[in-house]
C-alpha cells in the first residue's frame, strides 16, 4: 500500500494495573488510532488532559510527549508516512504538527463508516484487508502528487548519511524551495525530520541488540560527531542516550523499518 508504513495492532496496560504514564517517542509518521473497545488513553491537548477520541489520527511529534493508560486500552493502528496523509486524504501533515485530532471530525461520514466496520473484525488481517481496501479506493480518488517532497522523504528514510545539500541536488530542486516545501506538506524542515529518523534507527538498533556500543551506532546511523547525535537523542527522546537505555520501559518506542543504506 502506498505511502504506509506499517499495520499494527496493540495492548497497553492489558492487567489493568493502575495508572501508568509512559513517554511516546517520535518515529517521523503520523499514527491512525482506531480503538477496538470503550477504554481509551489519555493525553494532553492545549494543556488540559483529556480521553482520546474512538478514531484518533497522532501527528508528526518532534518531542517525546506524555500518554496515560488508567485501563486496558486495546488498538488498531495504522501508520503513513508523512506525505501519505496528503496523498491519500489531502490533509498536509503540517496541520498535525504535535498534536492529536479526532479523525471522523477530520473526514466525515465514509471515514466513521469504515471504522466503525474495522471494529466488528474479528481478526488483525480482517482489519489490515479492509483498510487496505478502504485506502486504495480513497487514493484512487485523487491524482497521487510524486513530487520532490515525496521524493525527499523517501531519500532520507533511506538514507542513513545524506546532506541537506546532497539531498536537494538528488531531487533536482534548490535547497530553499525543497525546505519551504517539505515544510508546507510535512510540518518540519528535511534537517529536522532527518534528526528523527536517525535516532528512531539509533532506537531499533539498541532494542535489537542491548550491549551494542554507542559510538559505534551512532556512526553507523549517519553521525561523525559524539556530541551531535548526544544532542539529537536528547532534543528527540528527552534524555541523554545512556539514561534512556536504563530507563526503557518508561518509554513507548515504534521504531521505523526503513531499510538504511550507505
Amino acid at each position: 500500500m502506498p505511502f504506509v508504513e506499517l499495520f499494527w495492532e496493540g495492548s497497553f496496560n492489558s492487567n489493568a494495573s493502575g495508572r501508568i504514564s509512559m513517554q511516546m517517542i517520535p518515529n517521523g509518521c503520523l499514527e491512525l488510532i482506531i480503538h477496538l473497545n470503550d477504554l481509551h488513553c489519555d493525553l494532553n491537548k492545549d494543556s488540559k488532559w483529556s480521553q482520546s477520541p474512538d478514531y484518533m489520527i497522532l501527528g508528526l511529534f518532534t518531542q517525546a510527549h506524555e500518554v496515560q493508560f488508567g485501563n486496558h486500552v486495546q488498538v488498531f493502528a495504522i501508520r503513513f508516512k508523512p506525505e501519505g496523509i496528503f496523498n491519500i486524504f489531502g490533509v498536509p501533515a503540517s496541520l498535525l504538527k504535535d498534536r492529536f485530532e479526532d479523525m471522523s471530525l477530520v473526514l466525515g461520514s465514509q471515514f466513521r463508516d469504515f471504522s466503525h466496520r474495522v471494529r466488528k473484525e474479528k481478526c488483525v488481517s480482517a482489519m489490515i484487508d479492509r483498510s487496505e481496501r478502504y485506502l486504495l479506493k480513497t487514493l484512487n480518488k485523487n491524482s497521487i502528487d510524486i513530487s520532490y517532497v515525496n521524493l525527499a522523504a523517501e531519500l532520507i528514510r533511506n538514507t542513513k548519511g545524506i546532506r541537506i545539500e546532497e539531498l536537494s541536488s538528488r531531487v533536482f530542486i534548490g535547497k530553499r524551495q525543497l525546505e519551504r516545501e517539505f515544510k508546507d506538506k510535512v510540518g518540519i524542515s528535511p534537517k529536522h525530520y532527518l534528526r528523527i529518523i536517525r535516532i528512531n534507527e539509533v532506537v531499533r538498533l539498541l532494542d535489537n541488540n542491548k550491549t551494542l556500543d554507542l559510538t559505534k551506532v551512532a556512526y553507523h546511523c549517519g553521525y561523525f560527531d559524539q556530541a551531535h547525535f548526544i544532542n539529537d537523542f536528547k532534543r528527540i527522546t528527552g534524555r541523554k542516550p545512556t539514561i534512556f537505555i536504563k530507563e526503557r520501559g518508561q518509554f513507548l518506542v515504534h521504531p521505523g523499518l526503513s531499510n538504511y543504506t550507505h
